[in-house]
């Protein structure tokens, strides 16, 4: 049987103990090595890769994410999960651009450490059941943050003209529809292109379709 070697970063030796004994049941996973710091994690990395990390996010010296990144950079084959106590937006956004492929909390039970060892280890993402809350909570602030600048961005003419000009009609079409000159036409468009910074009219019927500025 193939197992998943795993290497521990944690500075609480408790942590580290109570981790392997719930790993213990599950015989296709093996921890090959636990460290405290950083700088135990590395030195062993120069004789060893293992196929997974688990890693805490607060350590003496380099912290997880600062570990997160060296790894993901040097060492881009070696899956990194996250297993901390620290469970707010932003640090389970930075493990995620740090390169973590998932986020425990440290309360999670056995079964789910097991289903997300193995999730990381076939290259997929796994987010705790507990926090996924959060992360989704995230993502809609994102969207509504992404939806106001847009809005912002816009103004209701140059809308009014991206629709036009998906609907097909030519420029002094809609200098004709507007009561406005052919030159303001060209220059709402010139505008609005910087702003969504789109290189031609098909990239910007895209748009339109993309954000149902019009219906198909």
């Amino acid at each position: 049987m193939q197992t998943t070697d795993i290497y521990i970063v944690d500075d609480h030796a408790v942590v580290r103990d109570g981790i392997k004994m719930m790993l213990v049941a599950y015989p296709e996973i093996a921890v090959t090595g636990e460290f405290e710091n950083g700088k135990e994690l590395f030195e062993a990395l120069k004789s060893k890769e293992p196929d997974l990390l688990l890693l805490d996010i607060t350590l003496p010296g380099l912290t997880g994410i600062e570990i997160a990144k060296i790894i993901t950079e040097s060492y881009p084959k070696l899956k990194i999960l996250i297993l901390s106590a620290m469970t707010d937006r932003e640090s389970i956004t930075e493990s995620i651009k740090a390169g973590a492929h998932g986020f425990l909390s440290k309360d999670v039970q056995k079964e789910e450490l097991h289903q997300a060892i193995i999730a990381v280890h076939k290259n997929k993402r796994y987010v705790g059941s507990n926090i996924a809350l959060t992360v989704f909570e995230g993502f809609i602030s994102s969207i509504s943050k992404e939806s106001i600048i847009e809005d912002q961005l816009l103004t209701d003419r140059e809308i009014e003209i991206i629709k036009l000009f998906s609907d097909g009609l030519l420029y002094k079409q809609i200098a004709d529809k507007l009561g406005i000159s052919i030159k303001t036409v060209e220059s709402h468009k010139a505008n609005i292109m910087r702003k969504l910074e789109l290189k031609s009219t098909v990239e910007l019927v895209k748009y339109a379709i993309k954000n149902k500025l019009i219906d198909l």
